[in-house]
């Protein structure tokens, strides 16, 4: 009899479910919206092999999550008040913002944060949706669903598979 040469592992069984977790508190709560994605990528990313990995990647998730929001927070903030921004100049003026989303994710020590931080704050200043008003809840909301992808990998991960060492 031939045997599987590749085979399902545990950390692909654990992602999944914590995916279908994600998309269950969707159902259960309701948000009809993509903040549940959010929650999903996050548990994607941070599950590892042990809790302890999947804190530290989702600790930096959440960081570079909340710093490429602030900094796209602060581009919309600040575009209307630069001439021809809309015309031309975000050409020149969101590759600055990513120059200063990688400086301060390494002044700060986070160069794993470096990544998603742009990520978000690319999404923020290219979204021609966002507005002000509507970033600070986009923001919120953002870093809120991921926090929650963050938990649910992590718990998953502690408690109802913990790490043994082989």
């Amino acid at each position: 009899m031939m045997e599987a040469k590749h085979k399902i592992g545990l950390r692909t069984t654990k992602t999944a479910i914590a995916v279908f977790l994600c998309l269950l508190l969707d159902m259960v709560l309701d948000t009809s919206s993509m903040d549940m994605f959010y929650a999903a990528i996050a548990a994607i990313v941070c599950m590892r092999e042990t809790p302890d990995q999947s804190l530290l990647i989702g600790r930096d998730r959440f960081i570079g999550t909340l710093l490429g929001g602030i900094l796209g927070f602060g581009l919309m903030n600040l575009k209307n008040s630069i001439p021809f921004y809309e015309e031309a100049l975000y050409l020149f003026v969101v590759p600055l913002g990513i120059l200063i989303c990688i400086y301060v994710c390494i002044l700060i020590n986070k160069r794993d944060a470096v990544v998603i931080c742009c990520v978000v704050y690319l999404g923020i200043a290219l979204d021609p949706m966002l507005n002000v008003e509507y970033t600070l809840t986009y923001i919120f909301m953002r870093v809120a669903f991921t926090t929650v992808g963050i938990v649910i990998a992590t718990l998953l991960n502690k408690f109802f598979f913990p790490y043994r060492e082989q």
